[in-house]
């Protein structure tokens, strides 16, 4: 695969190319959970820039009926440093937590089979 992933991408489309898919999920759940906990409701997006290997990922709560970031962060889960990156580098679509938990319980599930 050359270029950037598409930017309809979650983290389910692009599982196959993570290259450290349950590693990567982990950083991801955590990161979902705290903001669960803090606001009651989670959505990840991943960063659209690179191939699909490791993206960065932004966590965002939805409070009075508009979109708040919680978080913006390497693949590494660090806090990217700006927040508020552009725009155009996030896919257009997202996973709530709920979503990531059933699409990783599938997951796991093939891998015990």
């Amino acid at each position: 695969m050359t270029g950037r992933i598409d930017k309809l991408s979650t983290i389910a489309s692009i599982w196959n190319l993570l290259k450290e898919p349950l590693v990567y999920m982990g950083g991801v759940r955590q990161k979902l959970s705290v903001c669960v906990a803090q606001h009651g409701n989670a959505r990840v997006t991943i960063g659209v820039t690179g191939r699909g290997y490791q993206p960065c990922f932004r966590i965002t709560y939805e409070k009075d009926g508009a979109e708040h970031i919680f978080g913006s962060f390497w693949d590494n889960h660090l806090p990217l440093d700006r927040e508020d990156a552009v725009n155009s580098n996030w896919s257009k679509v997202s996973m709530n937590s709920e979503e990531v938990d059933g699409f990783l319980m599938e997951q796991m599930g093939r891998r015990r089979a």
